[in-house]
């Protein structure tokens, strides 16, 4: 059995990709046995435009493929691009993958079935490897892809797939925020591995059903939503159901126009309408539309740590083993107040996981959700080694401007290595105006105490002078200068003495 691998990187898409921004989040979408790419293209593209807004692929996210074949000694991965989103417009900061391993998915296509069968055939948990080995080399705005959050999702062979992919990714370190598995089916034929929950999964959940052959499984620390008779084809409709809740409007998955049915999600074990199930859970629908994964049901897919019910070990998820030095991670990222004045304190919570060695933690506010486009650096602080999933606070030591549009709050962990990983709150922060932006001392009036500490900021002029005052509140226009046009401001205040 070939268990060596090597990648391949498109020559045209490196070009174009070379100064492209950094990924908010990546979603991987994989077929399972003798399958093609129909639905898991159809699928990425909705996930796409879900992400983006509506927008088509390649407007404000990147569409990719990569694609797995059998080289002469090794499994070679080539990354192609379907729709890359121009730097300009890459605000959203999300990659969606299709995973195209149909050329070794099944038997050697065209030639009789081996009698060793079970030597010559590629295991999942090889193609998993290859597939981590690519993610290692990919690398945007001068990082790797894998700091970004990951949401892998597989069909049948492809969800023992993705099971093995979020082992592999986890015994370096990098924690998956969700795995999904649909109607999982390891092929013992082809030496797979059981399809398992490990321990560096955030959120897993499986949609399954055993009422037709292929049948699924539940597994052991997932939110398992067992399905009963959805039609003809009940393996393959179990992606097509998944499908219905990614675009709640649509009615075909790409591989026929009119095989959603409406009345699936009405019995739905979930007990929740169309909108609000199955990728609803997910981190681009769920989490930053009000959902979240504690529901009664739902808690059973999330990490005990994390505040489910999922346990690790006996009836519970596979515990692994993570090599050192290791990637850190953040989850949960929630930030404590999400309207404030303009220099009122606040502070970021959040969940982190480093193994071996502490880490260094920084808050930001950022115009869009791309964490390479920069942003205001809001408060940092360091940690100490935590083995597994550690609640944490960073108090922020300065305010972003005042204005009416919310900021996108993320949080950058980096450990050994200068590795570092992103994750956002899915809730935006709004910053206001104090009713008297004059009164710097606040004690309710615009007098000598205040103009004192405007004549000392005046002096320094540039906001960017480490003696200014945190936040430059000096700074009345916010052009990040105090001078002339911020001093006939503070002669209005001043004039009027009290604040209104």
């Amino acid at each position: 059995m070939r268990h060596l691998f090597r990648v391949v990187a498109c020559g045209s898409l490196s070009a174009m990709l070379a100064s492209s921004a950094l990924a908010g989040g990546v979603t991987i979408v994989t077929h399972g046995f003798n399958a093609d790419m129909t639905w898991v293209n159809a699928m990425a593209d909705a996930i796409a435009r879900r992400a983006g807004g509506g927008a088509a692929p390649g407007v404000s996210v990147t569409r990719v493929n990569l694609v797995v074949t059998q080289g002469p000694s090794s499994l070679i991965v080539t990354l192609v691009p379907i729709a890359v989103a121009p730097e300009a417009t890459f605000t959203t900061g999300e990659f969606v993958v299709g995973l195209d391993w149909t050329a070794i998915d099944s038997f050697q296509r065209g030639q009789p079935v081996p009698p060793d069968v079970g030597e010559d055939s590629t295991p999942t948990q090889t193609v998993a490897q290859a597939v981590f080995a690519y993610l290692q080399t990919w690398s945007y705005g001068g990082r790797s892809v894998l700091a970004q959050p990951f949401h892998v999702i597989g069909h049948s062979r492809g969800g023992a797939l993705v099971a093995s992919l979020a082992r592999t990714m986890g015994e370096s370190g990098v924690w998956v925020d969700q795995l999904t598995t649909l109607d999982p089916v390891p092929v013992s034929l082809f030496g797979d591995a059981a399809a398992r929950v490990v321990s560096t999964v955030v959120f897993a959940d499986n949609i399954w059903q055993n009422v037709a052959l292929p049948s699924g499984s539940s597994l052991a620390g997932a939110f398992n939503q067992q399905m009963g008779n959805l039609g003809s084809g009940n393996h393959s409709l179990i992606h097509t159901w998944y499908y219905g809740t990614i675009d709640p409007l649509a009615t075909g998955d790409g591989e026929c126009t009119s095989c959603i049915n409406p009345a699936w999600y009405t019995t739905d074990v979930d007990t929740k309408p169309r909108a609000q199930s199955g990728f609803w859970y997910s981190r681009l629908a769920g989490l930053a539309g009000g959902g979240d994964r504690t529901g009664t049901q739902a808690r059973a897919g999330l990490l005990n740590t994390l505040g489910g019910t999922a346990v690790v070990g006996t009836n519970g998820r596979l515990s692994i083993t993570t090599a050192q030095p290791a990637w850190p991670n953040v989850f949960q990222v929630q930030t404590d107040k999400r309207t404030l004045a303009f220099g009122e304190s606040n502070a970021t919570d959040f969940f982190y996981q480093s193994t071996g060695a502490g880490v260094q933690v920084s808050v930001y506010a950022d115009d869009d959700r791309n964490p390479a486009t920069g942003g205001t650096l809001l408060g940092t602080a360091s940690f100490g080694a935590a083995a597994g999933p550690t609640f944490a606070s960073v108090p922020w030591t300065v305010t972003p401007a005042a204005r009416a549009q919310p900021y996108n709050i993320y949080v950058a962990i980096t450990g050994a290595g200068g590795r570092t990983r992103f994750d956002f709150d899915p809730v935006g922060v709004t910053v206001t105006r104090p009713p008297c932006p004059a009164d710097f001392n606040a004690d309710g009036f615009v007098d000598d105490a205040d103009f004192v500490l405007f004549a000392a900021a005046y002096n320094l002029l540039d906001c960017a002078d480490p003696a200014m005052a945190v936040g430059c509140p000096t700074d009345l226009n916010r052009d990040t200068l105090v001078d002339d046009a911020d001093f006939v401001i503070f002669a209005a205040a001043y004039e009027a003495l009290v604040c209104p």
